[in-house]
């Protein structure tokens, strides 16, 4: 049965063009892109976009998206829950070599390693790494306390230097020759032995009273004891005894000046008139002669006996 060529020539899933105009397909051929025009009677509805279009890949690219959220979100609530619990251990093994000869042997967990990631710098953690006993000793200190400072051996406290004393009764020894006393005898003033044994005269011969200076205050007059008003003085450079004129050259000759010497161990009688003279024990007599302090007869003042 011949068919229509008045019908279009419609096949399931599209309109397929005819070869030629005539249908016979030897008529000249139709132009590429040549659409005739469907009668509105059979004509189809316009479809929707297919499936590669913009409009298709948007519901997918919001779901990704949905879901790479919820992933990173329990990812970093996974992390904050369980930074403060000791991370679960799983099983890490340790490559052990087998010897020639002997039979291998499958690996064997020796440790644990943890896979969840490390905490944040803003979480605490409850888990310590251990340090190193080397780094966590601390070499004690050792506290230098002050030294005590020795105390210097006491030295031995020295004597006062000898002094005469105004008012006072003494006697005047000898530092050189122990156990004589300057005394006077027959007015003449000497350096004799005289102790506890000697006579009352020898003993009351070698006692003076330590007077004020009769031409200088700053200085000495000795009065005998048994013979007051009588002063030991130097007359022609001899030490006499003789009693007061009361002139002033009397006055002058019984002035003596005390000079401390040897360190101040003894003391020596300076002539107040002749100060380049000083009372010398000429064997034993007393005598006013030139010299130095420590060329003079070293005298010490006693308790009279």
């Amino acid at each position: 049965m011949p068919e229509d060529e008045t019908q279009d020539r419609l096949r399931v899933g599209g309109w397929v063009p005819p070869y030629s105009r005539d249908g016979s397909g030897y008529g000249p051929p139709l132009r590429p892109g040549s659409r005739p025009a469907l009668p509105r009677g059979v004509q189809r509805r316009a479809l929707g976009p297919g499936p590669g279009t913009s409009s298709s890949l948007r519901p997918r690219l919001v779901l990704a998206a949905a879901l790479a959220l919820a992933c990173a979100t329990t990812a970093v609530v996974a992390g904050i829950v369980n930074g403060n619990q000791e991370p679960a251990p799983v099983a890490a093994q340790t490559e052990e070599y087998p010897r020639p000869g002997e039979p291998f042997e499958p690996l064997r967990p020796t440790g644990t390693i943890s896979l969840l990631p490390p905490p944040s710098a803003t979480t605490t953690s409850a888990y310590t790494l251990p340090t190193s006993r080397a780094a966590a000793t601390v070499p004690p200190t050792h506290t230098r306390w002050p030294s005590k400072a020795t105390p210097a051996p006491g030295r031995t406290a020295r004597p006062a230097p000898p002094a005469l004393v105004t008012g006072a009764t003494v006697g005047l020894e000898s530092a050189d020759r122990p156990g004589n006393r300057v005394r006077h005898r027959d007015f003449r003033g000497r350096l004799d032995p005289v102790g506890a044994g000697s006579s009352d005269l020898d003993r009351a011969d070698a006692r003076f009273t330590v007077r004020r200076g009769r031409a200088n205050a700053n200085c000495f007059s000795l009065e005998s004891v048994n013979f007051p008003g009588y002063y030991l003085r130097h007359r022609n450079f001899e030490i006499r005894l003789d009693r007061s004129d009361r002139t002033e050259l009397f006055d002058q000759d019984a002035t003596f000046c005390t000079v401390t010497i040897r360190q101040g161990a003894a003391l020596a009688l300076r002539s107040l008139n002749y100060p380049v003279r000083y009372v010398v024990a000429d064997r034993t007599r007393l005598v006013l002669r030139e010299t130095t302090a420590e060329g003079a007869t070293a005298l010490l003042p006693r308790s009279p006996l």
